[in-house]
């Protein structure tokens, strides 16, 4: 660019890099639906991040969802989460960030998708904030992340097609709910006494379920938005039509839906998922209740690419 006098030359060379991150190890799920990455960063640390593939059955018209990390660990500590066995290192900067998702971009893309009319040729469909890390944790570049995500000159991404979730950062969500940014929140609950939801998530300590309900209305509230509320169904743990009742009485009054997950195993853990009977039958609970609640589809969890189970690795194991 001989066009660009010395100074700026100066300046982009201290302050601009055009690759933040390197793509070392790549894993398809045994049905070709999910693929994860493992990416070295610039200081040599390591974050994983999938593509998820989703056609509808009855339309053809296919979801293409990347799961972004927003940190090199968690310093959150879920019991059943691989990332929070490690513990936190770092927090990923806006570039790092928004560099898995456009490394998805431009790998999977084919340019064969046709644009919405009045609206940009995107082959992303949706960004889900479920990766590695507390993304609240991350805040303002987070918040840049989605801005970007938002943009007309970013990447056009509406209100249904980011999620950010969180473990339930009270503070963090009360700031985000003046945000003007277009995203679902969604909150990591678990469990629905506070004996319970302090063993599998540790920040409960801090923020009782009682803050937390409370600070999930005054969201509903503010932004006039649907909350979704997720919970991993652990065998024997949590999936007690017990466990179903309490829910539905702690939910009372909040304007949400839930998604139940299936629970994926992680080696320092030995949860393992619920049975399909025991979570139907959660789920008709829950449904006869009056509560909108949808059994999502596991996906990845034959490459460790599902829900708590990415990780940093080590690359000296990579080879």
């Amino acid at each position: 660019m001989p066009n660009l006098n010395s100074s700026l030359k100066q300046k982009l060379v201290k302050n601009m890099t055009t690759c933040t991150l390197e793509p070392i190890r790549e894993w398809v799920s045994t049905d070709a639906q999910t693929r994860k990455l493992l990416f070295r960063l610039e200081d040599n640390s390591t974050i994983e991040s999938t593509l998820m593939f989703f056609r509808n059955p009855r339309t053809g018209r296919e979801r293409r969802t990347v799961c972004v990390s927003s940190q090199v660990g968690c310093a959150i500590g879920c019991r059943f989460c691989a990332t929070g066995h490690q513990g936190f290192i770092r927090n990923l900067s806006t570039s790092e960030i928004i560099a898995q998702i456009l490394f998805f971009m431009h790998r999977f893309s084919d340019n064969t998708v046709e644009p919405v009319k009045g609206q940009r040729r995107a082959w992303l469909t949706h960004v889900v904030f479920m990766g590695m890390g507390e993304p609240l944790a991350n805040y303002d570049n987070i918040r840049q992340a989605i801005a970007i995500l938002n943009s007309p000159k970013g990447m056009g991404l509406g209100f249904h097609q980011i999620t950010l979730s969180t473990a339930g950062l009270i503070p963090q969500m009360r700031s985000i709910a003046e945000e003007p940014l277009q995203f679902q929140l969604a909150v990591s609950l678990h469990a629905a006494n506070d004996d319970l939801r302090n063993r599998l998530v540790p920040i409960n300590r801090k923020y009782s379920l009682d803050q937390l309900i409370s600070s999930c209305k005054e969201y509903t509230s503010k932004t006039n938005r649907n909350i979704f509320i997720e919970y991993a169904l652990f065998d024997g743990v949590n999936d007690s039509l017990q466990n179903a009742d309490e829910l539905v009485c702690l939910l009372d009054g909040l304007q949400c839906s839930i998604n139940l997950i299936m629970g994926n195993p992680i080696p320092s853990c030995d949860f393992q998922p619920s049975p399909q009977e025991t979570a139907l039958s959660f789920q008709k609970k829950l449904i006869t209740s009056g509560i909108r609640t949808m059994l999502r589809v596991s996906r990845g969890a034959d490459i460790e690419a599902g829900c708590g189970q990415l990780r940093s690795q080590n690359l000296v194991n990579q080879n």
